[in-house]
Parts: structure tokens; C-alpha cells; sequence
């Protein structure tokens, strides 16, 4: 998944550059994703996520011919070449279409000569940022997949810590008094159905929109209507897109279809601390078959209620 390790890197089959070429800085010290070119690795050409009307640009650390580009269906894109920065932006068009290949050509000719992206199209969700660094394997490159695996492994830990603290605690609604989620005060809670707004594409008519906040983690409850008279839809993914771009990963219940014309409730939820989720975001919920989306502009939070005291 591109949206759940954005800074996350590849290693591709090519040959060595000069020393003083870039390694990949830890990550979350970067906005996009980096790939590493070394000369170890396998054939896999990277995979990069596109969407339409969503520019996606690919930086290089070396100088790219202007006449040895390709790109697969180039009459459905938007392109801004440069000699170390393209820039593509698939139209509408794209929505719905198979991957498509951009091969890029290099001007020193050192090996490798080119090499290619596969550019998956996404629905709502596609990559702004790609840093591309092209040499040869390194002790630098070697430590940063290290720091790679030690903080996966990291995350895997305290993720594994909070699945047993969790089961460890009451069920029920005395489990929520002792998770810290409900206090005397409740959950606090707002009704946003006449701020959000709306796009006139959406498959869904929202009927109302409520938001809910607890210690890390908020809550989307949508009672939504498909529009569609023949054909049900069915959710596959979620996430809150914040005013900066950045991009939080949601859950979503139930995951049953909603058939035509018919309404349903549906709850998202994103677990984050508390200040990653203030300020004013868009959610964009799509469906099964990528198709149709729900897109939704101007959700809030509401404040978690302040203890006497502090």
C-alpha cells in the first residue's frame, strides 16, 4: 500500500554512479517517497500511484534526456519535463485505466541507461513526491534499510503492546471508562451536515455528518444514500487528506454493499494523536471496482473537553 509506508524505498537492478550520489534520509524526514537505484536488487520496476486531476512529480539526482522519455497513454496526461524534474498529471481520462509505463533516459551515459515506473491509477489517492537517487550500493544505503527494518519493527511492537493492553481491559462500556476514551463529560461531538461540501461526481447523497473525538482517535458518522437506482456500492477504502496534503489512513464499518437507492450508516475512523487531526480535512471514501468515490470538503473535530484543573 503506497498510502500506509509513504517514505518507504526500492531497490532495483542497476549499476553503480559517482560516491558522492545521495542515499534516502530516515523515514518521515522527507515530504514523498524515495527510491534508491543500486546495483543489487531484482528486475521489479517500482509501482507508483497516480490519480486523476492530482499532479505526481519525480526528482532525479541525475540529468534526464529530453528526448528519451516515454510515456504510455502521454495524450491523457498533463507532462512538465525538465532535466531533473518531471511533473505528469493524468486527466479524467485515466480514471479507470490500466497502468501505464514511464521510461526515462539518463544524459551521462552511465548504466544504467533508463529506467522505468509503473503508474497504478488510484482513484483518490495519488503520490505528489518522488525523489529518485541513482548509485551504486553503499554502506550508507545498506545502514538506511536497517533503520528501515528496526523502526518497522518498532512500530510492529507497540502495535502488538496496545492490541494486548487493549484485551486486557474490561468489554463494555466499563472497557471505554478504562481505555480513557469516555469520561464523566462523554464523547464530545458535533453535527457538520450543513458545513461540509460536497462534489456534484459523489455516488453517495450524505444525509448527515457527525464527528466524534476521542484520546487519538476521531470518528466520521455518515447516513449516507446510494444513488444509484440498479447498482449497489460497495466501500474499499478511506482516508482524511488534511489543508497540506498530508494524507491519514481510515477504517471504515460496515464493508457490506449498500444496495440502490437505499441508505446506511457508515463510520470511519482514524487513529492519530490528537494534534494531526485538528484543522479542517477531506474525506474521500471509494468503492470496490474504483470507479465512484465519495468526496466530502470542510470536516472538523470537535475539541476534547478540558479537566478541571488543567
Amino acid at each position: 500500500m503506497f498510502a500506509s509506508s509513504p517514505t518507504a524505498f526500492l531497490v532495483l537492478l542497476l549499476a553503480a554512479t559517482p560516491a558522492s550520489s545521495q542515499t534516502c534520509p530516515p523515514l518521515g524526514a522527507s515530504e514523498g517517497r524515495c527510491i534508491e537505484l543500486t546495483a543489487e536488487g531484482t528486475n521489479e520496476v517500482p509501482e507508483v500511484q497516480i490519480s486523476p486531476g492530482q499532479p505526481t512529480s519525480f526528482r532525479f539526482d541525475s540529468d534526464v534526456r529530453s528526448d528519451g522519455m516515454t510515456l504510455e497513454n502521454r495524450e491523457r496526461f498533463e507532462v512538465a519535463p525538465g532535466k531533473r524534474l518531471i511533473t505528469l498529471e493524468p486527466s479524467e481520462r485515466m480514471r479507470g485505466a490500466k497502468p501505464s509505463t514511464l521510461t526515462v533516459c539518463f544524459t551521462d551515459g552511465a548504466a544504467p541507461a533508463c529506467a522505468s515506473f509503473r503508474l497504478i491509477v488510484h482513484p483518490a489517492i495519488g503520490e505528489r513526491r518522488l525523489e529518485i537517487f541513482r548509485h551504486a550500493r553503499s554502506v550508507n544505503s545498506v545502514q538506511a534499510e536497517l533503520r528501515k527494518t528496526r523502526e518497522e519493527n518498532s512500530e510492529l511492537r507497540a502495535e502488538n503492546a496496545r492490541l494486548h493492553a487493549e484485551h486486557d481491559r474490561p468489554a463494555g462500556l466499563l472497557g471505554l471508562f478504562a481505555s480513557g476514551m469516555v469520561d464523566a463529560n462523554g464523547i464530545p461531538s458535533q453535527d457538520i451536515t450543513k458545513l461540509i461540501t460536497t462534489r456534484e461526481s459523489n455516488s453517495l447523497k450524505s444525509w448527515w455528518v457527525k464527528t466524534v473525538r476521542a484520546p487519538g482517535r476521531v470518528v466520521i458518522d455518515l447516513w449516507l444514500e446510494n444513488l444509484d437506482a440498479a447498482k449497489s456500492w460497495t466501500p474499499k477504502g478511506a482516508v482524511l487528506v488534511g489543508s497540506k496534503g498530508e494524507v491519514l489512513e481510515a477504517s471504515f464499518w460496515p464493508a457490506e454493499p449498500l444496495p440502490p437507492g437505499e441508505r446506511r450508516h457508515i463510520w470511519v475512523e482514524v487513529m492519530a494523536p490528537d494534534a494531526r487531526t485538528e484543522g479542517t480535512f477531506t474525506l474521500k471514501l471509494w468503492e470496490a471496482d474504483g470507479q465512484r468515490t465519495f468526496v466530502i470538503g470542510n470536516v472538523t473535530f470537535p475539541a476534547l473537553a478540558v479537566k478541571p484543573g488543567l
